[in-house]
């Protein structure tokens, strides 16, 4: 049987007429539980998963890609004023970077889509997928559930310092580097679903702590119209 349970984050809860995006996140893989040492190689191995997904989310959604360009005046350097697709995508390219400056961390130009800065929270909905059907009743008492949790949450993030990169350093196609959260605090309730995985795509007999993860975001502002108005929707 699935269980679920809701945990409520520091962030007020998400308004209908408050959201601006809806999308979903997808991880398939090694999540093995957070504890007191951690796993920071396999935390940020998930975190590189999620870049490309919210790299073609900043690309093909017109109010993440106007922010984009917002972000541009930022820059010392001349910015197009043209109206071709060339010149949008300039601006968008040079707003990236703007915004990659903003939050250079552990080595990495990141980009948060939930900030302080661009007064956005959200709301999670997760489905845990993993081994086991002793393992989907209790994610509260299972330690191991909420290890894992705590290591999809951390992968969420931008990461703090090169220790929560195992000292990893961008790639050819990670700078920016894309990321959902810039502080977990800016989460107003993550809702947990588990439920057994009975095999992975290509891998019929799992690992313990292989996992199927989708997570449904809903984003919204903190405040009512300001990140609205400020994307222009």
């Amino acid at each position: 049987m699935p269980y679920t349970h809701t945990f409520l984050g520091a962030a007020d809860a998400i308004e209908e007429e408050d959201q601006i995006v809806e999308f979903r996140l997808l991880f398939e893989g090694l999540v093995r539980p957070t504890g007191n040492k951690g796993h920071p190689g396999d935390t940020h191995a998930i975190r590189k998963v999620f870049h490309p997904q919210l790299r073609h989310l900043w690309e093909s959604r017109p109010s993440l890609r106007q922010l984009a360009e917002h972000w541009s005046l930022k820059l010392p350097e001349a910015i197009p004023t043209g109206y071709s697709s060339i010149d949008e995508k300039l601006r968008i390219s040079y707003g990236f970077k703007a915004m990659g400056n903003n939050w250079d961390r552990a080595g990495f130009n990141c980009i948060p889509l939930v900030a302080r800065d661009l007064d956005a929270t959200c709301s999670l909905d997760m489905l845990l997928l993993r081994p086991g059907p002793q393992m989907t009743r209790h994610i509260l008492s299972q330690g191991d559930i909420d290890g894992q949790l705590k290591t999809i949450m951390d992968a969420l993030r931008i990461p703090d310092s090169v220790q929560e990169t195992a000292n990893a350093t961008p790639e050819a196609d990670e700078t920016p580097f894309f990321c959902l959260l810039e502080d977990d605090r800016l989460v107003s309730e993550v809702h947990v679903t588990t439920d057994e995985l009975l095999s992975l795509p290509g891998k019929p007999d799992v690992d313990p702590n292989d996992a199927h993860v989708v997570i449904r975001v809903r984003v919204g502002h903190r405040h009512h119209r300001t990140f609205d108005n400020y994307l222009g929707q």
